[in-house]
């Protein structure tokens, strides 16, 4: 049985990925822009041959129904991509919780797409690896870079073009991230079903996926300048259009909880008191709080103190995806 070892970090995108123009290569209605963090981390050990029984394993346990499924499915088609019919199985384990609008799919995937290539012995470029990463995971296609990234649109059919690429490497401009976690329970509806039925019910999906390019160019010239109150004020106000769109939906889908709220009121009362921070929410009611280094701990007792909140985890910038056992498998 041969094996190799990947790690990728979760990312959060700051200009948001919401909506597809293509479901089954995960082809995004509208591009992205996001950080990778350094301390919510997925380690996917893919195997190949000499191996019965589950394909996923998880924290040394079955993963089981449409988890599963999915992600033997994914097994499947990587290694068709990748010039094998052998079977992969894959173990995960990750150091956050996972399906809980965290980006643990995001890192998962990423690691699972490395760790494949490697075992298989097959050299890809780093855009390739997007690629491939993104077909598991939407937002995958990002953790392949560290520090801050985009993923592209594309125009193409096949999805060739709508890849990750670095904007800034991790140590080019530091920055930290704060997360309140609210619920480390599974969300009750996944991103994955709930973009396809914003984009068939919201009267507001039109207007958003119009919005996407003015705040694309404007994060990117505002992380040009090293500008962190544009950086935040952009990635606060895309993450409410997000949501609205969200609330919009007929019915509507709504992740937040008063925590969540309660916690970006926080956020607004460390500004208030001359603190740069800022939030970002992804599909669940996470709140991810922007703010400088040297201002981390003070935000992250902040919102430790919010009525509600489970526990907070601190982060700064991260690598990208790299192998912890096997042969380099990209360029």
């Amino acid at each position: 049985m041969r094996e190799a070892l990947a790690r990728a970090c979760a990312n959060v995108a700051l200009v948001k990925y919401w909506g597809k123009r293509d479901e089954l290569r995960n082809l995004p209605a509208v591009g992205s822009i996001s950080v990778t963090l350094a301390d919510l981390v997925a380690d996917a050990r893919v195997s190949v041959g000499g191996r019965d029984g589950p394909r996923f394993i998880g924290h040394g346990r079955a993963v089981e129904g449409r988890a599963a499924r999915r992600m033997e499915e994914y097994l499947d088609w990587l290694g068709r991509e990748l010039g094998t019919a052998e079977r992969l199985s894959v173990e995960v384990d990750t150091t956050f919780p996972v399906g809980a609008g965290l980006a643990s799919s995001a890192a998962i995937h990423c690691a699972v797409a490395a760790a494949a290539a490697s075992v298989l012995e097959v050299a890809v470029e780093r855009g390739r690896l997007s690629a491939l990463a993104r077909v598991g995971s939407g937002s995958a296609a990002r953790s392949v870079y560290g520090g801050w990234v985009e993923w592209h649109h594309g125009e193409r059919a096949d999805g060739s073009d709508s890849i990750a690429t670095p904007i800034l490497d991790e140590d080019a401009w530091p920055v930290s991230m704060v997360v309140a976690i609210v619920d480390e329970g599974p969300k009750d509806v996944p991103s994955r079903d709930a973009m396809r039925h914003v984009a068939e019910t919201s009267p507001l999906y039109a207007a958003w996926i119009a919005s996407q390019p003015p705040d694309l160019a404007a994060m990117r010239d505002a992380i040009a300048a090293r500008d962190l109150e544009a950086v935040g004020t952009i990635a606060e106000e895309n993450c409410l259009r997000m949501h609205a769109i969200t609330f919009a939906a007929r019915p509507p889908i709504v992740y937040w909880s008063p925590v969540t709220l309660a916690a970006m009121e926080a956020v607004r009362g460390l500004r208030r008191a001359g603190c740069t921070a800022y939030f970002t929410i992804d599909a669940g009611p996470q709140v991810k709080v922007l703010c400088r280094p040297g201002d981390a701990q003070r935000v992250a007792k902040t919102m430790s103190e919010v009525p509600g909140v489970v526990r907070t985890l601190s982060s700064s910038l991260g690598p990208g995806v790299r192998l912890l056992e096997g042969a380099t498998p990209w360029t």
